[in-house]
């Protein structure tokens, strides 16, 4: 930011510097590519198809249903720090809470002066709720195909779930500065309560990794949505100024040559990051390591068995989750600066 330049009379030094600023070579870039939309977008349509194939497997084949089964024992009878911590995050999740997080969401968005992410955030949480109730109620039926397997209704996928994800991520996504540190906070959690209704025994495994899918399925696809907007304007803006803008700039808007001010990406985002993506990878890995040491066939009833699946799961939940808002923060297209 660069005071007003006073050679040009009392009149224009009336105007707002910060408008009037003109941005450094370092804080000046050519606009990006549509590269983050079409990998969010890309994203989406994994996160869609996990959520249809895992529905099928856990839901409606004998093999799909003993896993779930067995993982669900496994984690109701685990003790230990993580299924005390698991069990107190997901007691946490209430409507109220989650209304209080959305509030929040709404605060930072309103303080941050960024009107444009309501519609995307709103479309998240209530896309993300609606489509976990419709597959729940509507889609999918539940039979018990095998001896051993508990007789309930379909519970896929987890409401409890789906409500905490979202309304964590639309937070991470309304933040600016705090964003690194709520995405650290917002994938701890999510985790946690993911786990802790596995633990109280109030959803199967293959509910909470389904929720999970479908939220990520929402944010991604807000992202790329969001993201090909963003850089719409960009262009907009880039051939407006070719047209014809001469002089002075205002922030915020492009130079002469299709410049802009550097979108506020920043050090600390792609830090974390990498941070989560480490963490999302290791987590999936551990899974999949302790995964191959359950025998076939399995037995429902034997303890060992059911604390490897338990554990297994418990780093596939860890796992994705991280890795998910890992890819929150890659994706998102950075912000236009404010005009």
């Amino acid at each position: 930011m660069t005071d007003a330049d006073p050679t040009h009379g009392s009149a224009q030094s009336a105007e707002d510097p910060a408008e009037w600023a003109e941005p450094s070579p370092a804080r000046v870039q050519r606009a990006p590519g549509p590269g983050r939309p079409l990998l969010a977008l890309l994203a989406a349509v994994i996160g869609g198809a996990g959520v249809a194939g895992l529905a099928h497997l856990a839901v409606r084949t004998p093999s799909g249903q003993r896993l779930d089964q067995l993982i669900l024992t496994g984690a109701q009878y685990h003790e230990g720090a993580l299924a005390s911590l698991a069990d107190l995050a997901s007691r946490s999740v209430s409507v109220p809470v989650s209304i209080g997080i959305l509030v929040a969401a709404l605060l930072l968005v309103l303080v941050r002066r960024r009107p444009g992410l309501l519609l995307p955030l709103l479309a998240l949480v209530v896309g993300a709720n609606l489509t976990t109730q419709v597959i729940k109620h509507f889609v999918l039926t539940r039979d018990a195909l095998g001896p051993g397997i508990e007789i309930t209704p379909n519970s896929f996928p987890s409401g409890h779930t789906t409500l905490a994800a979202a309304a964590m991520v639309a937070l991470v996504l309304a933040s600016g500065r705090l964003r690194p540190v709520l995405a650290l906070l917002g994938a701890a959690w999510t985790a946690s309560v993911g786990i802790g209704t596995l633990v109280l025994g109030w959803h199967r495994p293959s509910d909470v990794v389904g929720a999970i899918l479908v939220v990520a399925a929402w944010t991604f696809l807000v992202l790329a949505a969001d993201g090909a907007h963003t850089l719409s304007r960009r262009a907009k803006l880039a051939r407006s100024a070719a047209r014809g803008g001469r002089g002075r700039r205002r922030a915020g808007t492009p130079g002469s040559d299709g410049t802009l001010p550097a979108p506020t990406g920043r050090l600390a985002d792609r830090i974390v990051a990498l941070l989560l993506a480490a963490a999302g990878i290791g987590g999936l890995a551990l899974g999949a390591l302790t995964a191959v040491e359950l025998q076939l066939p399995l037995v429902l009833t034997d303890p060992a068995q059911q604390d490897t699946a338990y554990t297994a799961t418990a780093a596939v939940i860890v796992g994705g989750t991280s890795l998910w808002m890992a890819l929150v923060l890659a994706l998102r297209t950075p912000e236009l600066p404010r005009g």
